[in-house]
């Protein structure tokens, strides 16, 4: 669908009303028409409307809308920032005093709804998802994609397989890549690797040269990445919260030796994955991934099961990421004190995933392990 054809479909929407919830209407005030600006570049904003809600005393809010024929995580950036431009010029030009920036799809994933959250932008799609989040005004509904549906292609990129090209990429940011290379260590088919590495192009993530493709942001994607594997890990992964009375580092030296012996598959992660020069933060917390169920772990260990005040965490992966190949155990670091860890870009994952100071110490990684330039 075109970007034409969709604002037309949303502002029919809107000024009929089909598009918003009860107690909301909108009026148009400008749809795509040039602006011209006092001693400014003149701006096209796709749309400007005026909401009222009713509260039961009628508030209104003027937004100023960009919209696009799809809108997913990788370009939402992009798409925030030309909003809050118009927002901007249109504040200096002193045009309107409270603009409330808002993005517009055919369809809003709830990744993207999360993040417009964060950064204090609205959005609405046509289906009727709609988010009018604004000083004392409170309004968030979420539609069935019934109409409009999640366009297939780069959203594969973040699910499934298809995310162990991602893992490869970014523990090898500026290694250009073939595409029977990557599929090679992937186990995955030419043509998924190549409809993936499309779509990270499309979105300025991949350059493609002559020796291949390699990264062109990596900060920017592995941000994606961990907004995007959050809700799969927290339903899939697989968690037994445990507590151990000795001491870490000897407890994980004994899990180590017994999954060696039993050929379990294993690598520590979060604090227990850290070396000295990375840790931001600190944590009594022995964690690691094993390919197997937990259980003969647990038994062999002595561990005692607890809800809360747990000292020893073991996963299992999502099945699709129970792997060497691009998975959560790809290419694994030997660390200091002998334990296999996860690779660095797992660890910042993992810890975007984690409570307490998670988010501090994954960024901190970011400067201090992973080696990125831009």
């Amino acid at each position: 669908m075109t970007e034409y054809k969709t604002l037309a479909l949303m502002m029919e929407g809107l000024e009929s009303g089909r598009l918003l919830p009860p107690g909301v209407h909108a009026k148009t005030l400008g749809a795509n028409r040039m602006l011209e600006l006092p001693g400014q570049a003149n701006i096209q904003p796709d749309a400007i409307v005026e909401f009222t809600v009713n509260r039961p005393h009628p508030t209104s809010i003027t937004a100023v809308i960009e919209l696009k024929s799809r809108l997913q995580p990788m370009g939402l950036e992009g798409v925030i920032h030309q909003v809050l431009g118009y927002r901007n010029e249109l504040h200096r030009s002193g045009a309107y005093q409270d603009l409330y920036p808002m993005v517009a799809a055919p369809y809003i994933s709830e990744s993207v709804q999360a993040r417009c959250k964060e950064l204090g932008v609205g959005y609405i799609d046509l289906n009727g998802t709609f988010a009018l989040i604004h000083k004392d005004v409170y309004v968030d509904v979420v539609r069935p994609a019934t109409a409009f549906k999640n366009p297939q292609g780069i959203k594969n990129a973040f699910s499934g397989r298809s995310r162990r090209i991602l893992r490869v990429l970014l523990v090898h940011p500026y290694q250009p890549y073939r595409l029977e290379q990557l599929a090679s260590e992937t186990k995955l088919s030419v043509g998924q690797v190549s409809q993936v590495l499309r779509r990270l192009q499309d979105d300025s993530l991949v350059v493609r040269s002559s020796k291949g493709s390699l990264l062109n942001q990596p900060r920017r994607l592995l941000r994606i990445f961990a907004e995007e594997l959050k809700r799969d890990y927290q339903q899939n992964r697989r968690v037994f919260s445990g507590f151990s009375e000795k001491e870490p580092l000897s407890l994980a030296h004994s899990l180590s030796h017994f999954c060696k012996q039993r050929d379990i598959r294993h690598a520590f992660t979060l604090g227990s994955g850290l070396e000295s020069n990375e840790r931001n933060v600190r944590e009594q917390l022995t964690a690691a991934y094993v390919s197997g169920s937990p259980e003969p772990l647990r038994d062999e260990l002595k561990l005692e099961a607890v809800g809360k005040g747990a000292n020893v965490l073991l996963m299992t992966p999502p099945e699709t990421d129970n792997t060497d190949a691009g998975g959560v155990f790809y290419q694994p670091r030997i660390l200091t004190n002998g334990l296999t860890g996860v690779n660095p870009v797992q660890l910042y994952l993992d810890f975007t995933l984690h409570g307490n100071r998670g988010q501090e110490q994954a960024n901190f990684l970011v400067e201090h392990a992973l080696g990125f330039r831009e």
